[in-house]
């Protein structure tokens, strides 16, 4: 099992509470020791679900996308070329709004569908 960093742990207690809410309005058998252990169990398969593909080219691939951009997309969970291909000019809009030009004059997600595809 890998170690579980403070953000990891909320997400997995958030998880755990909605877990155990449900159980109860549905009038479920359990305790809270299961509904925790399925939060981890969830949290764990999102994570491995996100994780970019050992050979999949980093978004500093595409002209125009830099260190401290590419750290940007990063904190949105954007890592790979493969990952930004999926996003859309809205996508930028609502979580990198001062880059969304920059994405669009600079064909980003067009440059990623590109080397996504290659």
């Amino acid at each position: 099992m890998h170690a579980i960093d403070s953000h990891q742990r909320a997400k997995i207690a958030k998880l755990a509470y909605f877990f155990y809410q449900e159980r109860v309005q549905k009038g479920l058998p359990g305790n809270e020791l299961q509904d925790w252990q399925r939060a981890e169990r969830t949290a764990l398969e999102e994570t491995e679900a996100q994780a970019p593909a050992a050979d999949a080219a980093p978004v500093t691939e595409i002209k125009g996308i830099g260190p401290k951009v590419a750290s940007e997309l990063a904190a949105q969970g954007v890592t790979t070329v493969d990952q930004l291909a999926q996003w859309t000019l809205a996508d930028f809009g609502e979580k990198l709004p001062r880059l969304t030009a920059r994405a669009r004059g600079g064909n980003w997600i067009e440059q990623a569908a590109k080397l996504a595809r290659s």
